[in-house]
């Protein structure tokens, strides 16, 4: 729409039409994409207010597509900059789930090695994720941007007409956004191939605009012309020492694509047209961690071609007038839902969704509610993506369910382990292997099979299955094989290693707490064997059958298994072995752990409790507790103490040093701690002395997608000499 008739419309009955705006005069304002790069548009839009120029359209591509949407729609430039700011940028672009929001169980896998790399199986072969990052994160953070989930027949009806540009993945071609819900032509718009997912768009699949138009002017001009100003902030190629990967392979491939087809559409901008172009130094599309850069190099860029936008400016009251009308957003009242649409699910039961949703059909949509709701949903682990679109039919809407599940699911392979060494002979190393098979029934059953090769071996098969469509109770039939090997220490020499063979089968019943946790209680049934595998026979050879009843409460808020900087977590697991449930000895056995960490800027404290073992004399000696390594006395070797009962305080500084691409992990540490243990050994009569023990450790660790990373220097006053270890992944 050209600028005068829609000024003319805003002073209708005013009679206040400026001289110097004719009709048919209109100005488009032009976005380019340049990721990280294209917040600096916001620079250049706080020049354009200062310059009074009002523009009749926006059209943007990729974050020019974002920022262009949030101004069209009438987001205020303090608002739009203040939700910037805000914004954890990495977080949005992560690979990763905040753990926070992982399901319970995967953050177990996680925390116990057995998930370093993930992968699906399905039709005879590996499958493997379409998308580096989900964009679960990032779909939320734009639909709060712009306030409205609905599906807007025309996007000429924003408070300015706006358009997206996208790329038709199967022919090349650019294709306009004019409709739709407005998040998600922000979001399609910049779904780079490779790092997003494609966007279904009607039959066509959609992705980056700025494959087919990064600076779409030609659009702008066609829109609501004839003048168009256009903002190019770049996107210049990485250099070579940052080519590391395969993604930054896929993303410069792309940069050089975009160059070509940004040349043809400023050979398109005249005498009336005003380009400018931001000048962002070294930084590149994927540095989301420095947007907050691209601001000020905005302003600069915008004020040095001052002269040139003054062409479009207009007198104190036309542009007051302009700017209220568009921030004026008006919000109808939230509609009440007619029915709720959900999208055809490969192996999502269609029931369970709509059960887990909740009864909403009736009922005026309460956005707070329906978000808790997705965001249990999404807890699950089924899904890539899981967001919703409003489509209004007057006081009445639809509510449009938008999943998508993950492409290599339902069967999963799970790979991991890790190795652990003391540099004095002691160590542990592991293979891990896994196979889950969810969705096994409508109400939500999944299969697991874990094993576990190494110095320490073990088999268990659990089957999980819901007590409802969307119950929280769950019953588990498990089964349990393992061979531990012990080691037995006196006077800090190692005369003894022990086989423990151990295997049991039990039946649970539990609670899920969502992605915080479970509850579970049952009955297990067993063997417990020992022998001497190498050394002296200090302890006698067991060979009993077992059986318990046990109960356990684990809650897992950490935002990291290893080095976390925020959250806590606790685990308590109690047991009673009697007669009454086939064991031969009558004995109780716990274990209470608790972890809490908080951080100041790149500091991080961790404080940590763990008291374990048993008060009774029946107590096997191969079922004492071990204690030493890492965190666990680190002055110690792995396993070098045992007691019936051990209370172990452990603190932790670390800061951290360097920040990881997501690919790799979440950074590197430098770091100390201090442990304390009290050591009690009247329950089974052991002899080696009871008493109380304390150690002190440096380290340097990293964070990584494989698990934890540590090498340090442990040392015990009650050793007298310093102890070094090393360990990667998750070895025990």
């Amino acid at each position: 729409m050209a600028k005068g008739r829609w000024l003319a419309r805003c002073l209708a009955g005013l009679a206040l039409l400026p001289a110097t705006v004719a009709a048919g005069d209109g100005v488009a304002l032009v976005l380019s994409g340049g990721g990280a790069r294209g917040v600096a548009h916001l620079g250049v839009l706080k020049v354009l207010e200062e310059l009074r120029v009002p523009v009749d359209c926006v059209v943007g591509t990729s974050m020019g597509a974002i920022v262009g949407a949030s101004y069209a729609s009438g987001v205020t430039l303090e608002a739009l900059e203040r939700r910037v700011r805000e914004a954890d940028w990495p977080a949005l672009f992560s690979n990763t789930t905040p753990r926070d929001e992982q399901p319970f169980r995967e953050k177990q896998d996680a925390a116990s090695g057995h998930s370093a790399i993930t992968m699906g199986f399905g039709d005879g072969r590996v499958l493997m994720p379409h998308s580096a990052i989900a964009g679960q994160q990032l779909d939320r953070f734009l639909q709060e941007l712009v306030g409205a989930s609905e599906a807007l027949s025309t996007f000429d009806t924003l408070a300015l007409p706006f358009r997206a540009m996208a790329t038709d993945l199967v022919t090349g071609e650019p294709v306009e956004l004019a409709s739709g819900p407005l998040w998600r032509a922000m979001r399609t718009s910049m779904a780079v191939p490779g790092a997003f997912l494609p966007i279904a768009h009607g039959d066509r699949l959609l992705v980056d605009g700025g494959l087919a138009m990064n600076l779409p002017v030609s659009v702008g001009r066609r829109l609501c012309g004839p003048h168009v100003i256009a903002v190019d902030v770049g996107t210049p190629p990485l250099p070579r020492e940052r080519l590391r990967s395969a993604a930054d392979i896929v993303l410069q491939a792309i940069h050089l694509a975009l160059g070509h087809n940004v040349a043809a559409e400023r050979a398109q901008l005249g005498a009336g047209d005003v380009l400018v172009e931001v000048d962002i130094g070294d930084m590149v599309s994927s540095d989301f961690d420095r947007v907050l850069e691209t601001i000020p190099a905005g302003e600069t860029s915008a004020r040095a071609m001052a002269a040139e936008l003054k062409r479009f400016s207009v007198d104190e009251r036309t542009y007051a007038l302009w700017k209220r009308q568009r921030e004026a957003r008006w919000h109808l009242p939230e509609p009440v839902i007619r029915a709720v649409r959900l999208p055809p699910l490969r192996f999502v039961s269609p029931e369970a969704m709509r059960a887990r949703l909740g009864d909403l059909a009736g009922r005026q949509l309460d956005v707070d509610e329906l978000e808790q709701r997705l965001s249990r949903l999404y807890s699950d682990g089924d899904y890539e993506r899981l967001r919703y679109s409003v489509v209004r039919d007057g006081a009445d809407a639809d509510l449009a369910i938008e999943a998508i599940e993950k492409s290599w699911g339902p069967t999963y392979l799970r790979f991991g382990g890790g190795l652990a060494s003391d540099f004095d002979g002691g160590g542990v190393v592991s293979l891990y292997a896994g196979l889950s098979r969810h969705w096994l029934n409508r109400w939500g059953a999944r299969a697991d099979v874990d094993l576990v090769l190494g110095t320490n071996n073990s088999l268990r098969a659990e089957f999980y299955q819901p007590l409802g469509l969307k119950s929280n109770w769950f019953v588990a039939p498990q089964l349990r094989i393992s061979t531990q090997a012990v080691p037995v220490y006196v006077d800090d020499i190692r005369l003894a290693e022990y086989k423990v063979r151990q295997r049991s089968a039990g039946l649970e019943l539990g609670y899920e707490l969502g992605a915080w946790g479970e509850l579970r209680a049952g009955v297990h049934r067993g063997s417990l064997h020992a022998d001497l595998l190498t050394g002296l026979p200090l302890y006698p050879a067991v060979n009993i059958d077992d059986g318990w009843v046990g109960a356990t409460a684990i809650l897992d808020r950490l935002d990291s298994p290893f080095f976390p900087r925020r959250g806590y977590g606790a685990r308590i697991e109690l047991q009673h072995h009697h007669p009454d449930y086939g064991s031969d000895l009558s004995f109780a056995f716990s274990v209470i752990e608790g972890d809490m960490a908080f951080s100041y800027g790149e500091h991080s404290l961790r404080i940590g409790l763990l008291a374990a073992g048993s008060p009774d004399q029946d107590l096997p000696a191969a079922a004492r507790s071990l204690i030493g390594g890492p965190f666990a006395l680190s002055g110690y070797r792995y396993g070098e103490l045992a007691a019936d009962q051990i209370v172990l305080l452990r603190n932790a500084y670390y800061r951290r040093v360097s920040r990881l691409p997501d690919s790799i992990g979440r950074g590197v540490y430098l770091g100390a701690t201090y442990e304390w243990a009290d050591l009690s050994n009247y329950a089974s009569g052991a002899e080696d002395e009871v008493g109380q023990a304390t150690s002190v450790s440096l380290f340097a660790g990293a964070d990584t997608v494989i698990g934890p990373l540590y090498l340090g220097a442990g040392y015990a006053p009650e050793v007298g000499e310093v102890r070094f270890y090393l360990l990667l992944g998750e070895a025990f």
